[in-house]
Parts: structure tokens; sequence; C-alpha cells
């Protein structure tokens, strides 16, 4: 028997862990839609911006992204058939100048074999044998909406200079889940240790599980700096909440969600290790019409016994206490605590 979801602190914390273990940024379980491709590209690209590597890394770790996210789009409908699963899944690593990308979508058992061909195929060819291969595999083929005879997946291996590892399990008689990885460092052609260093299929089949089990649809890990904390806010808006509700329940669920960005670029912790860098984790999903948000940050031993005594006080307030503490934070002479205590309490009012 499966255990319940859980987002209480323990399993936030060792979730946090495991992120880090895994060198995992981030990770989208769900249907990519237009709107969530465009503001996972924009994220992403974002995050490359504040971390380590040469423009040129850059470049081709955000073609392969694109390349990767644009396959499961491309393939997550299959409108003569109904997969048990038609969402898709996006995993992206990285770790002082390597990053691995890593994909996923069901697939019918019948195209496997072909698929399977395509990718040893292009495993097996050298870099000036993989450009031949796209210029005679794009003069002979005619490009659809679901892409041109493996092109993407072609483009994806020269652009990031390894394999393509990839992984099929089956869902069904019918249908099977298609995982997908590569590796992009700076000097192209990893070595075996490098190639399995991220682990990026066997990561990503684990991580969906979890995100499954725990009714998660997006995992941030990394910088909360108010610059990056508001930069995610364009994935987060996109993010298909139940379509069963009405607006006004998915403003407030965005606004909280600021509030507790907010929280985290203002208010963790600074540390030198990380070269004054805010760390912290966001959890976003749903479970039936109940929206879940978890964020977690590090704060110093000596802010948490004040901060739980402040938590404490909020959470024992009715609605009425809430609002006229609300009223009075706002007459307050006092600006110490001013935004903390504001954004807390907008968060339970909302």
């Amino acid at each position: 028997m499966k255990n319940p979801p859980s987002t209480d602190h323990a399993f936030v914390y060792s979730l946090y862990q495991r992120m880090l273990k895994d060198h995992l940024n981030y990770a989208y379980l769900g249907i990519f839609t237009q709107e969530i491709t465009n503001s996972l590209i924009n994220f992403i690209q974002g995050l490359l911006k504040i971390t380590e590597g040469s423009r040129k890394i850059k470049k081709r770790v955000f073609y392969v992204m694109i390349e990767c996210i644009q396959n499961v789009t491309r393939h997550q409908e299959m409108p003569d058939k109904a997969p048990p699963r038609s969402d898709g899944i996006f995993l992206f690593q990285s770790k002082t100048g390597m990053y691995n990308i890593s994909m996923g979508n069901s697939i019918d058992n019948k195209h496997i074999d072909l698929l399977k061909e395509k990718l040893e195929k292009v495993n097996q060819l050298s870099k000036v044998e993989l450009k031949e291969y796209y210029k005679t595999v794009l003069k002979n083929t005619v490009i659809s909406e679901k892409g041109g005879a493996g092109l993407g997946l072609i483009e994806i291996a020269r652009k990031s200079g390894n394999q393509l590892r990839f992984k099929f399990s089956k869902l069904d008689d019918n249908f099977s889940f298609f995982f997908m990885d590569t590796l992009i460092n700076e000097l192209e052609d990893a070595n075996s240790e490098q190639m399995h260093f991220f682990n990026g299929v066997e990561v990503t089949e684990k991580v969906m599980d979890l995100m499954d089990l725990n009714h998660i649809n997006l995992l941030y890990r990394g910088q909360f700096s108010e610059h990056k904390a508001f930069d995610m806010l364009d994935v987060i808006e996109n993010v298909r909440f139940h379509e069963d509700q009405p607006p006004l329940v998915k403003k407030r669920i965005f606004r909280v969600v600021v509030e507790m960005l907010e929280n985290i670029s203002l208010h963790g912790a600074d540390l030198k290790c990380l070269a004054g860098q805010k760390i912290g984790i966001l959890l976003i999903g749903r479970e039936g019409k109940t929206n879940r948000l978890v964020t977690g940050n590090i704060i110093m031993n000596d802010s948490a016994k004040t901060l739980a005594k402040k938590l404490d006080y909020i959470n024992s307030m009715n609605e009425k206490k809430l609002n006229d503490f609300f009223i009075r934070k706002l007459d307050d002479e006092d600006m110490s605590d001013f935004k903390t205590d504001l954004g807390f309490v907008d968060m339970r009012r909302k």
C-alpha cells in the first residue's frame, strides 16, 4: 500500500536534501500547453544566467532544452487512443559547468522499435557523421507537426556532443513511458563517469513517482534572490490548477505564491559559503480541488524561535482578529517587522 501524500516539514526537508544530492534544480510534471512551454523556456533561460559556465555552453544547453520540451509537446497528444497518462516530465540538473536535461512522455508501443532504432543510430555516429546524417534526413523528409523523422533527436545529439540515454517503461499493453536524457559539458565527448554522473533517466523516473504520489506538479531548488524568485511567476501562473476553480480562487493562489516567494527573497539567510545566495525549495501541486503550495528556506538558528512564535500567534487568530491585527500593523510606527508580519497575515487571510 502506498504512503499518503505528505507536505510535512520532514518530507519537504528530505526532498530538499534529495534534490541537493541529485543536483536537481527544476522539475515539471504535467500537461505541456503552449503557455507552459513558453514560460518554462523563459525561466530556464533566466536560470542559466546565474549558473556557472561559458556563454557557448549555455547556448547549447538552451537549444537542447527547447528541443526536449518541444519533443514532449509534439508527442503528448494521441487522438486515436487514450494513454494511461497524458502528461509529460522535464528535469534540469547542473553542477559546475555540467548540465543534464531529461524528459519523458507516453508513447504507443508500436512506435518503440522505430524510435529505439533512431536513437541507437544517432548514438553510433561521430560529430561529423551526425552533421552529414542531419543533411541527408532533412533532404529526404517531409516535416509535419510531429517533427521530421528524428531530426530533433539528431540536433539534440549534435548540440549536446554526447549520447542520448533512454529507457521505455511499460504502462499497459498499448503504451509505455519514454525517458531520455543527455549531458552537456564544456569539453563534449564525455567519458563514462561523466555520462553517468547525473543518472538523468533513473533520477527522472524516481522523481516522477515521487511527484505522482505527492500530487506535485512543479519543483524548484535554488536561488531565491528577489529577481530570481519573481522570474518564476510566469511559470507558476501557467501551471494548470483545477479547471473547475473560479478565477478568484486562482488569483488568490497566485497572490499567496507571491507572498511566499517574497518572504524567502527578503528574509532567507544570506550564506557566505554560497556567495550570499538565498537558497530554498518550492513545491506546487494539486489534489482534486485542493491546491498545495509549499516553500522552505534556510534560516539562522537565532531567528528560528522568534519566527516560530510569530507564526504560532498568527495561526491562532480567527478571521476578525487577523483583520484587526492587519489594520494595527498598518498604523504601527515600528516598521522593523512590518513587511514580514503583513506578508504572513496576508497569506492566512487569502
